[in-house]
């Protein structure tokens, strides 16, 4: 009688460590999927992949920024289309440069800068303009201005970016991005009312931003270079212009 009670005992400090060990799933149905199983996707409250900040702060030359982001590539990187050569160019001189990545960016910068410039911001265009850009752009607002007038651009949907073209020149690479957009812009007096423009009408635009960096610098940040006149498929509703040509 003692040796089964000793047994039942022992039965039981064992089947105790096991459980603390190898936790409520000892036993489970093998066919039941493990917690974590990517195709039930990712747990509630689970951070995944980059987010709007961490794309932007990559653009924009946060100094913390490479950190965040995993700007590793292939050893040989393989571009494709026009701007296929001067993206390896540029991707041989700059071992952190991502295509996706800048792309990324690219698309947020182009939001940030039409709010910016509406909005009169020039902090924000004093970090994603080149001098020349950013006097363009400066004296544009200025102008505004003094005439009394506001701007309101609503951007409805950015359609696509690609880039179109990309060079290296001495140690600056150049790349020029096509942006396909809906948006709305108007010009507004002191009192509210609309002058010039329609925030009802929606404007399909199609514009070209040539984006640059001094590829040897630590500093990862793109600046916009250049702004090509737009075209849109209702020049007569386009209202003011929602990004200054330079």
């Amino acid at each position: 009688m003692q040796d089964i009670i000793l047994y039942a005992v022992l039965t039981i400090i064992v089947g105790g460590l096991l459980y603390s060990v190898l936790g409520k799933d000892v036993g489970q149905n093998p066919n039941k999927k493990p917690n974590g199983d990517p195709k039930k996707g990712p747990k509630k409250g689970q951070k995944v992949g980059k987010d709007a900040n961490d794309i932007l702060e990559s653009f924009l030359g946060n100094p913390n920024a490479e950190k965040k982001l995993d700007t590793r590539k292939p050893e040989n990187p393989i571009f494709s289309g026009p701007a296929a050569e001067g993206l390896g160019q540029i991707s041989a001189a700059d071992s952190t440069f991502n295509l996706s990545q800048f792309l990324d960016g690219a698309k947020g910068a182009y939001g940030m800068i039409l709010e910016a410039f509406a909005t009169s911001d020039k902090d924000t265009l004093e970090a994603l303009l080149t001098e020349e850009v950013k006097d363009r752009y400066f004296a544009a607002i200025d102008d505004l201005e003094t005439k009394g007038l506001t701007q309101t651009t609503d951007l409805a949907r950015l359609i696509d970016a690609e880039v179109v073209s990309a060079e290296k020149k001495d140690n600056t690479g150049i790349i020029r991005v096509a942006y396909f957009a809906e948006l709305a812009t108007a010009l507004k007096d002191k009192d509210g009312k609309i002058v010039e423009g329609d925030m009802d009408m929606l404007s399909r635009v199609r514009e070209i931003w040539s984006y640059e960096r001094i590829l040897k610098d630590k500093n990862p940040n793109w600046r916009l270079a250049g702004v090509e006149p737009h075209t849109s498929n209702n020049p007569d509703a386009d209202g003011p212009d929602h990004s200054p040509d330079t």
